[in-house]
């Protein structure tokens, strides 16, 4: 338990003194999110009394950054028992819809990828009465951009021979940080199904399903809509700014995967699927 008190701690340290220095390739640039926004006028037409923000933008755009972001499951629904612990590296692949318009403006080089990067660290403990929780750190490589989060999972029947499917439900809370512009908090939902057998008596095969909806809420902060240009400059700027209105969404997850037990180590590589849109992730992990 100290152990996983003290790598949780050590997590949120390095975050706040590694606060945003600059905007990176994939940080949402908001202020181009507008109704009749034309980028070819100097200086680019802003948000303004003129041009209204574009609210159905904002939420898509936020709907993808909370589906790269969100919580990922990575485990069967057997959990490590009383005396377990987990320590694992997580790479995920998130695809977007890079060629829609509120990607090409929304983000700060006008130019997203394909998918987004991420990379996670996953803390698990196992509890008593077929308890686990679970921490996790996700950066969104090329950016600013940190989510925070943790779980309880309570697996309702595991290694019960009269009834061999594993059953769980998890619940979690995610926190997005590193733009003052966009705010985003997600909350998990698991339900997950699994059966975990030995081959050979040298690795564990445990393979998994589970129906797994993220409740998203997001928020925009203040919003200059004119970056660069001051009162001094043009002393109308002061009414050059904006916020959107708060976005509440479902996004409905399915997800399969298997995991690998070899000795000490775990291999985790699963999938996650919701409408128009596909995760790939793959973890690395040490059971001590």
């Amino acid at each position: 338990m100290r152990a996983f008190a003290a790598t949780v701690g050590l997590l949120g340290v390095a975050a706040l003194a590694a606060g945003p220095a600059h905007a990176g390739d994939n940080d949402p640039a908001l202020q181009r999110l507008c109704r009749g926004y034309n980028p070819s006028q100097t200086p680019a037409t802003p948000c303004g009394t003129n041009v209204g923000p574009d609210q159905a933008a904002f939420k898509k755009l936020a709907r993808e950054y909370a589906f790269a972001l969100a919580p990922k499951l990575l485990s069967p629904a057997e959990t490590l028992g009383v005396n377990g612990f987990q320590f694992g590296l997580l790479y995920g692949a998130s695809t977007i819809h890079s060629d829609e318009t509120y990607w090409k403006r929304g983000v700060e080089d006008e130019s997203p990828p394909s998918a987004l990067h991420t990379l996670t660290l996953d803390m698990r403990k196992g509890l008593p009465f077929s308890f686990e929780m679970e921490g996790q750190a996700t950066y969104l490589l090329d950016s600013e951009l940190w989510a925070f989060g943790g779980s309880v999972k309570w697996a309702l029947n595991e290694a019960v021979d009269q009834f061999p499917v594993d059953l769980a439900v998890r619940g979690g809370v995610s926190h997005m940080v590193g733009s003052t512009q966009l705010s985003l908090t997600m909350v998990s939902v698991d339900a997950v199904l699994s059966r975990s057998f030995g081959v050979g008596g040298v690795v564990n095969i445990g393979p998994y399903l589970a129906y797994s909806p993220v409740l998203t809420f997001a928020r925009s902060g203040v919003i200059d809509a004119t970056p660069g240009t001051s009162t001094a400059v043009d002393p109308n700027d002061v009414t050059n700014s904006f916020a959107f209105a708060g976005e509440d969404d479902v996004i409905h997850r399915f997800v399969i995967g298997v995991r690998f037990i070899f000795g000490a180590l775990v291999f985790t590589p699963e999938a996650v699927l919701t409408e128009g849109l596909q995760q790939y992730n793959a973890q690395l992990g040490i059971d001590f």
